[in-house]
């Protein structure tokens, strides 16, 4: 492409963009417009610098994924550097950061000189167009995107912010406001805080359908990317096949519709291999193509550290080289200037990252909450439950079937007959898995993991299997046996091992597909073929379409009463802990609305578990368990238990008045209750009518965060030890001169190094000692009663608010405020001690309150 021809386009992209972005129109489109201006023009220029100048550069199909890929590295990592700088994120040094580095690269495309020189390229790496028939390969890509795009683009924002969506909009508006350490107290990396960031910061507003179309439309294109690696190592048929499996799977559906990092941990880890995989097919200019795999492979890791998996089959195909016999020195001086870019990109986050005193905390999280330390575990019926809520059985059931075929076929084409033993057992071994998952118990250890070990070291180890097959069996092997036996809690992380179990099955049809065209002929094999395919992207899609998109009636919250017929489930009502991606709105943008327009000025509670949600849609609203006047119930995906909610439900009916309901597809979501001495006649609220305000208004980023969004500031730091384990890190107070019936507000700042099995009670007096009086006072359990002691974890802060009265009796003079724990039932105080051991005392004084006549 002429210089002036490659500069007009960029140009008129930017420009276009630039224009969107500024003018009136959906956020949604604007953050499209984002992503062009930040990731996908100069992920493009640098693929083009990189690997574009030579005549063995990849096909259009192929650079195009390459530069969705770096350009989310690019915008994850040139947003990241911003943030670092003192105050908050602007629009125009984002503006003006990404046009330098377009420029940039633009002159570097110009004065780049051909380093390599282009070999004959090599018969397997024939562009995809050469190498088949066009229709098909079309018809391929045409069945793939509508698919793939059907389940992940329309409905995007219907969808309230789930948990960790919430948090990650919220910590994208502490970049915005210049909390410099949001990035560093998330407990893994960065890029799904960045990415609506960059929306954020250049629309001056987000909302749901904005903040998820960058990771909608990264798992898009993992999908291709998906279909291109399958494509180049067994054939177009696995490619595809394996494609459209995902491309109707739930997890990787439900990702694709959630703020998070694992749609790009997806796109990031297929492109890495194939990267890898191309390099062991032709040398030339092989130093670029692993310094692209190598800042791809970043981009991953700054998502999440279970990119790491990507190494895995990467180092493999470097050791098939060594296997070809190429020189070791050549590759040492080929791989480590990739090492080198990669590590430093790692380095710009994962330092600072690492040395934050926030870190111990995320070290504990990770260790002790996630991967657990009581080795092996078994998490097959969890998997299986799970996976046939996302996704329908008969889905789960075939993807493992195909993988069971794909085994035996390995034993019998490497053993001959001598595969039947091993095949029966193997086949034996899962039809027991499947009625009693922890059958191979010894001595109450579970030994499970023993069976599905040996079926993959054998399929390892088998001869007469190419090398591709081989690291494929590796890859799914080790990633599957650490997700399920070696994790305590995988949950959804399960995913890590879909790409290559995809790949593998797709592997496994290729080869039936050939078996039938040699007996059958080619149209009677691609008539059986296209209805096989076609029945099935029907049945599973079918299901996806209910689950996850059609919205009228969420199927998951009425699962009892509006189950789709003909889908068959092994279980009497489906999981409901940590789902995500599944249509979920409780009406929280009236509740904002009602609070910005003064309608609602109250400290609230809720039964929705996590504070990100709340906090999102009330703009910084107090939450207060032990202080609240309002009450929003709903009916949450994740409920607390039927019998608990109908209790609490009863206590809201008999003790509060009703306010208000919120109505979403003409049924109730939420009942706002008020305590009030009077009555109250109950309004109605549809969300259809606060939206757009709520969207274009009150989403900017100026409003109120507080912890756990940032680290809150300890206006009065101190170290004191109370008993063996919990530290007094400070205390903050909003005054220190009252008078009578006025409140104090205190909070004081909590860490225990270790677990707690106690409950204990946090006293706040302001006491007058001579007259032996109190002044004012408020007890309570730590986190407004909603965090006891005993829930705490290890080097995790506990922000702790009291609202202290001063009695309406109180004389003015000055006292003394303390504080303290007690043990409720046995009646005793801890002790504090200083920093050194030094004993203080069963109570401290923080400090001391002037109260004024009124």
């Amino acid at each position: 492409m002429k210089r002036g021809t490659l500069a007009g386009i960029v140009a008129a992209l930017l420009l276009v963009s630039y224009a969107i972005i500024f003018a009136p129109l959906p956020l949604a489109l604007k953050s499209l417009a984002v992503l062009v201006v930040t990731a996908y023009v100069p992920g493009a220029l640098l693929v083009e610098w990189l690997i574009g100048g030579g005549d063995n550069r990849p096909d259009w199909w192929e650079r195009t994924l390459y530069s969705i890929a770096a350009g989310y590295g690019i915008a994850v990592v040139l947003t990241l550097l911003l943030s670092y700088l003192p105050g908050g994120l602007q629009a125009w040094q984002m503006i003006a950061a990404y046009t330098t580095l377009t420029l940039l690269l633009l002159a570097a495309i110009w004065r780049r000189e051909r380093l390599f020189a282009a070999p004959d390229m090599s018969p397997n790496w024939a562009p995809l167009w050469q190498a088949a028939d066009r229709r098909w390969v079309l018809a391929g890509m045409a069945t793939l995107f509508l698919v793939g795009a059907f389940f992940r683009i329309p409905n995007l924002g219907y969808s309230e912010f789930q948990g960790d969506e919430a948090r990650a909009a919220l910590r994208a508006a502490g970049v915005l406001q210049g909390y410099e350490e949001v990035l560093l107290i998330h407990k893994k990396g960065p890029t799904e805080i960045v990415l609506p960031t960059n929306v954020y910061a250049l629309s001056g507003h987000l909302n749901e359908a904005a903040a998820r179309l960058p990771f909608s439309l990264a798992n898009l294109a993992g999908l291709f990317a998906l279909f291109l690696l399958g494509w180049r190592l067994f054939g177009p048929i696995t490619g595809w096949t394996a494609a459209m499996l995902l491309a109707l799977d739930g997890y990787f559906i439900g990702f694709s519709r959630i703020v998070q990092y694992q749609s790009v941990v997806f796109l990031t880890t297929v492109l890495t291999v194939l990267i890898m995989y191309r390099t062991t097919r032709i040398a030339a200019e092989r130093a670029r193509y692993w310094l692209l795999a190598a800042l791809i492979l970043a981009t991953g890791l700054l998502s999440h550290y279970e990119a790491v998996m990507a190494a895995l089959p990467s180092l493999l195909f470097v050791g098939v080289l060594l296997w070809q016999r190429e020189p070791l020195l050549n590759i040492v001086r080929q791989l480590v200037p990739a090492l080198l870019a990669g590590a430093i990109v790692l380095a710009l986050f994962y330092v600072p990252f690492v040395l934050h005193p926030n870190f111990a905390a995320t070290y504990t999280y990770l260790t002790e909450r996630r991967i657990g330390g009581e080795f092996p575990y078994n998490n097959l019926a969890d998997f299986f439950l799970r996976t046939t809520v996302y996704s329908t059985t008969y889905y789960v059931v075939l993807m493992i079937g195909l993988a069971v075929i794909g085994l035996v076929l390995a034993y019998w084409r490497g053993l001959g007959r001598k595969a039947l033993l091993p095949s029966l057992l193997l086949v034996a071994g899962m039809a027991v898995s499947s009625v009693n998952p922890t059958w191979l118990t010894v001595g109450g250890r579970d030994y499970t993991v023993l069976f599905f070990a040996g079926a993959f070291v054998l399929a390892w180890l088998m001869p007469r299997m190419r090398c591709e097959e081989r690291i494929l069996w590796i890859w799914f092997g080790a990633a599957m046996i650490l997700a399920i036996f070696l994790t305590e809690k995988p949950r959804s992380h399960v995913y890590i091992f879909f790409m290559p179990w995809a790949l593998l099955n797709g592997f496994v049809l290729e080869r039936a597909f050939h078996a039938v065209r040699a007996r059958w002929g080619t149209q009677r094999a691609a008539g059986l073929g296209v209805a096989l395919a076609t029945l099935a992207v029907a049945v599973f899609g079918a299901y996806a379409y209910f689950y996850f998109i059609y919205n009228q009636v969420e199927i998951l919250r009425t699962w009892h009463e509006n189950r789709p017929p003909g889908f068959w489930v092994v279980y009497d009502e489906p999981d409901d802990k940590a789902l995500f991606g599944f249509p979920l709105r409780n009406g929280w943008k009236v509740v904002g609305t009602l609070y910005a327009q003064g309608v609602l000025n109250d400290i609230y509670e809720t039964n929705e578990k996590e504070a990100w949600v709340p906090d999102w849609y009330t703009r910084g609203q107090e939450r207060c368990l032990r202080d609240h006047t309002v009450f929003f119930f709903i009916d949450n995906l994740e409920p607390e238990g039927d019998e608990e909610r109908r209790l609490l439900h009863e206590k809201l009916q008999t003790e509060y008045q009703l306010f208000g309901t919120v109505i979403i597809n003409d049924q109730p979501r939420m009942e706002i209750y008020r305590k009030s001495e009077t009555p109250i006649e109950p309004q109605t609220f549809y969300v259809e009518d606060v939206e757009a305000f709520f969207d274009n208004t009150l989403s900017a980023p100026d409003f109120p965060l507080d912890d756990p969004t940032i680290l809150p500031v300890i206006d009065h730091p101190l170290n004191l030890r109370l008993g063996d384990s919990i530290w007094l890190k400070g205390f903050s107070i909003d005054r220190t001169t009252a008078k009578p019936g006025d409140i104090l507000n205190l909070t004081l700042y909590w860490v225990t190094t270790e677990n707690l099995f106690e409950h204990f009670t946090v006293f706040n007096q302001v006491i007058d000692f001579e007259g032996g009086k109190m002044i004012g006072q408020r007890d309570g359990e730590p986190g407004c009663d909603k965090f006891p002691t005993s829930k705490w974890k290890p080097n995790e802060m506990v922000v702790d608010r009291y609202r202290i009265p001063i009695f309406p009796d109180a004389q003015p003079g000055t006292y003394p405020l303390i504080t303290g724990m007690y043990q409720r039932e046995q009646g005793y105080r801890l002790d504090f001690f200083t920093e050194d051991g030094q004993p203080l005392g069963n109570y401290y004084q923080l400090t001391t309150i002037t109260v004024e006549a009124p």
